[in-house]
């Protein structure tokens, strides 16, 4: 029996499997920034979308639209970035949405090798929206959608598969797009970590120890090779 270096692989959704930056952010975006002119922000739907993609590669969108809001002036600070966020992570979500290239051989080819799991963060009705639309559920034993909003951390996620494994934490492997999170948290619970260099993330700086992935791809057709799976 060969002996693989993993046994389990936990999966990102947004900007890993799904190409979020490219088919949903741009109407996402577009009606978080209507909710903040609506609720008083005193700029225009130019300054507000640009701003915002400015600041994306290194905050979270409660930094965003709190920054967007201090900067330009409002009477209803708090309203703005309520209705903001409400519209950035409630996104209309498509019945059907495609893969990232190359992402559904990866599914298939692991599927055989490895117990998948899917762990993102969100707005919980939206993320399984996406998952339905992308039709991958069938590849992961478990979904985990985390609750940025109240400051649930991936890590949490990784400590229940590498117990629920029951195998060494560093044969997980985290897979994904956000330095602050996949790879931090992967690397906090002891797992090894592939940064997925794609979306409107790439860019983001590495701030803790943590940060630094043990592989770093661009797509999806170079996963395997590159993590040695």
């Amino acid at each position: 029996m060969t002996h693989h270096q993993y046994q389990s692989l936990a999966f990102d959704l947004d900007d890993t499997l799904l190409d979020t930056s490219g088919i949903l952010v741009p109407v996402a975006a577009t009606r978080a920034c209507q909710a903040m002119l609506d609720a008083g922000v005193r700029c225009t739907m130019d300054q507000c979308l640009d701003m915002r993609a400015e600041l994306a590669p290194a905050f979270s969108h409660t930094e965003i639209f709190t920054k967007i809001a201090d900067r330009f002036g409002t009477n209803t600070k708090g309203k703005a970035i309520h209705d903001a966020l409400d519209c950035f992570y409630n996104p209309e979500v498509p019945a059907s949405l495609p893969l990232l290239p190359g992402a559904l051989e990866n599914l298939e080819a692991l599927q055989k090798k490895y117990a998948l799991y899917l762990v993102t963060v969100g707005a919980q009705e939206t993320q399984l929206k996406k998952i339905r639309a992308l039709g991958v559920e069938k590849y992961f034993k478990k979904l985990f959608v985390l609750n940025g909003f109240i400051g649930e951390k991936k890590e949490l996620a990784f400590q229940e598969i590498i117990k629920t494994e029951k195998h060494p934490a560093d044969q997980l492997l985290s897979i994904g797009n956000r330095l602050s999170s996949e790879i931090r948290d992967g690397k906090r619970a002891g797992a090894n970590t592939c940064y997925f260099a794609f979306g409107e993330h790439v860019g983001e700086k590495a701030e803790y120890p943590e940060d630094h992935p043990d592989y770093t791809i661009t797509a999806h057709k170079d996963l395997i090779k590159t993590c040695g799976l």
